[in-house]
């Protein structure tokens, strides 16, 4: 296994306003956009920067405003709590949470064709399923070319019966043993595992 296709250790980010409903909390927003961190501390930093903001919604997640602007009492107080792992921080009828989360993840990969990094390679012998996607027709829905085993060979790769050329340099990018996708001539295509038999 190639070192770039492992499961790395990172630290997530959660931050979400919540709304008092007939059972409990519920989750009102998420404030911030998927986000990964090196470390603990990398992510309570950005937490400690969100904290100085109104904490509405990113524009990358939604449209959401921050239903209780915070004192400074209460950004450290959550704070405080944040740095146990979870914070939730009653505010009326509104609550803000939040969570430091240690995940492992692999990171999105890209090498060309003819590299044996590539992750086309981590997907040999499984069975897979592959999608055209015009780029010209932005109507246009995925279709399915090919599912079966993949075989990757020299001058492309096989799926079930259905052999499609790939040029040495194309680019290939994907997660490790989950997806791979490249763009030829005037399409992209895509090809997922269908198993989840996937190693760490």
């Amino acid at each position: 296994m190639h070192p770039e296709w492992r499961k790395r250790r990172f630290f997530e980010l959660h931050l979400a306003w919540l709304v008092q409903g007939p059972r409990g909390y519920e989750r009102l927003f998420k404030v911030n956009p998927y986000s990964l961190y090196e470390t603990r501390e990398e992510a309570l930093e950005a937490a400690r920067r969100l904290l100085k903001e109104r904490l509405d919604q990113d524009p990358r997640v939604g449209r959401g405003k921050a239903p209780v602007l915070l004192s400074e009492e209460d950004r450290a107080r959550f704070l405080a709590l944040l740095e146990g792992g979870r914070a939730l921080l009653p505010l009326d009828r509104y609550a803000l949470w939040g969570e430091v989360a240690e995940v492992e993840e692999r990171l999105l990969h890209r090498a060309p064709f003819g590299d044996p990094r590539n992750v086309l390679h981590s997907l040999q012998g499984l069975p897979v399923r592959l999608l055209y996607t015009p780029l010209n027709d932005p109507e246009a829905e995925s279709q399915e070319v090919a599912q079966g085993v993949l075989e990757v060979l020299p001058e492309g790769v096989r799926v079930g019966g259905v052999l499609l050329p790939i040029p040495y340099g194309t680019p290939i990018e994907g997660l490790a043993y989950e997806e791979a996708f490249f763009h030829l001539g005037e399409g992209r295509y895509y090809l997922y595992a269908l198993s989840s038999s996937t190693p760490s």
